[in-house]
């Protein structure tokens, strides 16, 4: 078989998405979070996907495949044109869609700012560190220079050496000023850091608990429409069984 044979029967096979097998993607996507990978990982989480999706698809499914896919349904609900997507399915099936690419949308919000939040607490350290560095730079050379102070010292005259003690305090008052308010800083820096690491906590709790309450309201509207779904078949199955026997009662009674 040529090349261009192999070519136009991967085209012919090529798998074609419907609102359940993008339910499917979905709850794969959800449950792997590949917009959450580590560095050098998202291929790897994608292959994971793809695999388990074979297993409900077919093999004509690929990695490649079902990242673009994603990326297209991602990029429609987005736009709110997600409808608009060509694919068969029921309306609750629609309504089913809809919600896990919300659930998965609040979830890529709560990963992107956990990463900046990571950046900045990263960034913060490595200047807290310059800061740290420098105060302890700036205490081994004022003890430096009160050592060549302090062998200066032995060797000048009276009149010299009061100088020299003058200079020497403020020389000292002025290192220990520039070290206190280096150290004050980097102390608020720290402090600001934290502060913003419990405020990114608090958000992302509060984005988790808003999830949990939209998983407990749709269970709650499943319910609700399996019961009335329910009680409706077993009228129109009372109404026919009544009917039944009416008709049987009245066939009997034309027969007299």
């Amino acid at each position: 078989m040529s090349e261009q044979d192999d070519a136009n029967k991967r085209k012919k096979t090529a798998f074609r998405y419907s609102v359940s097998a993008d339910i499917d993607l979905l709850k794969e996507v959800v449950m792997v979070a590949p917009y959450d990978a580590p560095y050098g990982q998202t291929s790897a989480r994608w292959e994971e996907i793809c695999d388990h999706m074979r297993q409900l698809h077919g093999d004509s499914l690929t990695t490649a495949s079902c990242r673009k896919r994603f990326d297209d349904l991602l990029s429609a609900f987005k736009k709110s044109t997600l409808k608009a997507l060509r694919a068969s399915g029921t309306e609750e099936e629609y309504v089913e869609r809809d919600q896990l690419m919300q659930d998965i949308s609040d979830m890529m919000d709560v990963a992107l700012l956990r990463k900046k939040a990571a950046k900045q607490v990263q960034e913060r350290r490595e200047s807290d560190g310059h800061l740290i560095r420098e105060a302890a730079l700036m205490s081994m050379k004022r003890k430096a220079a009160q050592n060549d102070f302090d062998h200066t010292q032995a060797e000048s005259p009276p009149a010299k050496l009061m100088d020299n003690q003058k200079s020497s305090r403020q020389a000292t008052v002025r290192e220990s000023t520039s070290f206190v308010a280096s150290f004050t800083l980097m102390m608020e820096e720290s402090n600001r850091i934290k502060a913003e690491e419990i405020a990114m906590k608090r958000e992302e709790i509060a984005l988790e608990q808003r999830k949990l309450e939209l998983e407990q309201a749709r269970y709650a509207l499943d319910k609700a429409e399996r019961e009335a779904r329910f009680a409706i078949e077993k009228a129109e199955r009372e109404t026919q069984v009544e009917f039944l026997r009416s008709t049987i009662e009245m066939m009997k009674a034309m027969r007299n």
